[in-house]
């Protein structure tokens, strides 16, 4: 089986099991549309290429599942071929961002309807906009009494960050999960609160909106970028020269993002009785269930008021 050849140079790589699952899965594809062989043509190449087509694909998705054929190719030994694709366009590549007020209702409901794991990774998610591999990369040792230190993704060196008293309460509750595990949580969060599910949102989203939030919040781009634990390297210009001579004290930066954190007030709210959140979360899907938006949202939270200590104004604009 191709896909068995996969997972095991990926493993052999380093590569995590989630990822090595991942690519072994679209090799299993590949071969299933072609068939096995000790080598493939160009014109093997093409049916595949036709195959993904049919399933109405993104660009980007199908350069990824590419990838995955072109490492076949290597531990195989036959030339990949050159193929003709179109350049991806910023507008193909989908970044689904999750917007303030449904981070706010996640997390406002999420603290009566979700698992003290669940609450954990919310939390660290929300605060930190951890990228799903530092979630992964998490384990007991990294937490401290006042900081948790994160094992940074794509070569960066570890980040010691402060825990805000916000959430202090909802990380005694860690423990460890890999990375395909931490996708079905997230999965699980969202059908428990009432969040759209089918919009393509994940982990990532939540960092997304949360870098949103803050550079409108107006935080300092290079604070911005060191709270998020992307490389210096990745500032450019005069930009990057700064980012270059300016001192790096994270203790520092810490204090002044949580300053203007958009949903660190969230997480300091009361919380909610089960039944009544139970209740918010059942309209919560009735009205997305409906496509409405906007003044429906606020109506919604009229329509609950009387059940539950939960205004439209307390709820997505907290103080």
């Amino acid at each position: 089986m191709l896909c068995e050849l996969i997972f095991s140079d990926l493993t052999a790589r380093g590569k995590t099991a989630a990822v090595a699952r991942e690519w072994a899965a679209i090799v299993g594809e590949f071969e299933e549309v072609c068939g096995y062989n000790e080598s493939y043509t160009r014109a093997d190449l093409t049916l595949y290429l036709g195959h993904l087509r049919r399933r109405n694909l993104a660009q980007s998705t199908i350069d990824k599942n590419l990838k995955a054929i072109k490492l076949l190719s290597q531990i195989q030994g036959w030339d990949f071929p050159k193929l003709s694709l179109r350049k991806v366009s910023a507008d193909d590549i989908r970044r689904p961002t999750l917007e303030k007020k449904d981070v706010g209702a996640t997390i406002l409901m999420g603290k009566s309807l979700l698992t003290p794991a669940e609450l954990c990774y919310l939390a660290l998610s929300t605060t930190y906009g951890l990228r799903r591999i530092e979630m992964a990369r998490l384990c007991p040792s990294d937490f401290n009494s006042d900081t948790v230190t994160i094992h940074t993704a794509k070569g960066g060196s570890k980040t010691e960050h402060l825990i805000p008293k916000e959430i202090a309460p909802y990380l005694v509750a860690f423990k460890p999960y890999q990375a395909d595990s931490l996708t079905h949580m997230f999965h699980r969060i969202a059908v428990a609160t009432g969040l759209n599910s089918s919009g393509g949102f994940g982990w990532h989203s939540i960092r997304r909106a949360l870098t949103t939030e803050l550079i409108l919040a107006d935080a300092s781009a290079l604070n911005v970028i060191r709270f998020l634990r992307w490389a210096d390297a990745s500032a450019r210009g005069e930009f990057g020269m700064l980012a270059i001579y300016a001192q790096h004290d994270q203790a520092k930066i810490d204090e002044s993002i949580f300053k203007i954190h958009p949903f660190l007030p969230f997480w300091s709210t009361a919380q909610h009785h089960p039944q009544r959140a139970a209740q918010t979360g059942l309209l919560r899907r009735r009205l997305r269930d409906n496509a409405l938006e906007g003044d429906a949202l606020h109506f919604f939270f009229s329509l609950v008021s009387s059940t539950e200590s939960l205004s439209p104004s307390s709820a997505l604009t907290p103080s």
